[in-house]
């Protein structure tokens, strides 16, 4: 399972434990070692995650999970300590695993992509609410789980982060993990219910296919900036000239390329993600029943968008009627059918051309 770095402590508790057949283990843990295994009597695969709770200190995520009940946060079923240093909490396993696995392995249409965001706020909209005044502070793919078992139903979890907004103050100190998702206010170290929506704006915009290079983050840096870090001579000096780079296009509001959104993602849905990811958290949703209100109205009359092996489809909720688009030699050329099998030309001409007539369908 390639784990021997855990803690020993952890690998023989493990060993000994009869009740969890353990069969995989994930370094993606966030705060603590994570592993997965199916349940010998109920039958059922479930994830152990540990942690350190050295003086109890590191129990709030256990507890915070076991008291706020919601149907897109992750449920906890048991929280155990194995010694007076390490604990671990067991939750379902989520066999589509994170959010960035379904970007990575799957083709996601906009309604797909709408209804997981609308997902996301809705569970954020239990910790926002008055009495709980909770605030994430590390939302991206990696802390949403998806369920695949009945259409995709996603779940927040890792709370590791979690802070309670104080009385009579609407902001806490901003997290330092996650240093892609900090929205402007975070650099002066604040974050506000309006910083969660900003880090949901960035999802949305990944999950539509904007270009988001977290894993190559030099593609951020342009030909100038590139040259100028290849001749630093030290790692140090080349993040701290990176996180430089990347700290002023988060206070420009530049970290996101709008541009790089398929071509068939309209006005309406960028101008979404523009509000969302506002550098001003005073310009931002203020609320998540202010976004999921703005995401609701598109697609009372948006089409489906997806793209597929270089074929981009449209389907139209209204009349019912599929749509492709194709390039052949000279030109683009879009068919459609009622039944998504016998397909008809019905137009030829430039791409945004073709998107346009089905648009206006």
């Amino acid at each position: 399972m390639n784990d021997s770095s855990v803690d020993p402590r952890i690998r023989k508790f493990l060993s000994n434990q009869k009740d969890i057949q353990i069969d995989r283990y994930s370094s993606k843990g966030g705060f603590g070692e994570l592993y997965f295994g199916q349940r010998k009597i109920l039958g059922d695969r479930v994830a152990l995650k540990f942690y350190n709770a050295k003086d109890g200190s590191g129990h709030e995520e256990a507890v915070l999970l076991k008291t706020i009940t919601h149907e897109n946060i992750l449920p906890i079923y048991d929280a155990r300590m194995i010694d007076d240093e390490i604990s671990f909490y067991l939750t379902p396993e989520m066999d589509g695993g994170d959010l960035q696995n379904i970007i990575d392995s799957y083709i996601i249409n906009t309604n797909i992509a709408i209804e997981i965001i609308s997902n996301i706020l809705k569970a954020l909209t239990e910790l926002h609410k008055n009495g709980n005044s909770l605030v994430h502070r590390d939302l991206k793919p990696d802390n949403v789980l998806v369920d695949l078992k009945d259409g995709v139903k996603t779940y927040l979890s890792d709370f590791g982060t979690i802070r309670k907004l104080p009385n009579n103050q609407d902001y806490v100190s901003a997290s330092t993990f996650s240093f892609f998702y900090r929205p402007c206010e975070a650099l002066k170290n604040k974050y506000y219910k309006e910083s969660d929506i900003y880090q949901v704006g960035i999802i949305l915009f990944q999950i539509l296919g904007g270009d988001f290079p977290v894993k190559e983050p030099y593609k951020w840096l342009n030909s100038k900036e590139l040259k100028k870090i290849e001749s630093l001579s030290s790692d140090d000096e080349k993040y701290d000239y990176l996180t430089s780079i990347l700290n002023n296009l988060i206070v420009k509001g530049k970290l996101l390329n709008i541009d790089s959104l398929p071509i068939y993602i309209n006005k309406k849905l960028k101008s979404i993600i523009k509000k969302a990811t506002s550098i001003d958290y005073q310009r931002r949703y203020s609320s998540t029943s202010e976004f999921l209100k703005a995401l609701f109205d598109y697609q009372k009359t948006a089409k489906i968008w997806w793209k597929e092996d270089q074929i981009i489809f449209a389907f139209c909720p209204k009349s019912k009627m599929n749509y492709k688009i194709f390039q052949n030699k000279k030109n683009y050329i879009l068919q459609c059918s009622k039944d998504n099998n016998n397909w008809r030309k019905k137009k030829e001409g430039c791409l945004k051309e073709l998107i346009k007539t089905i648009e206006q369908k």
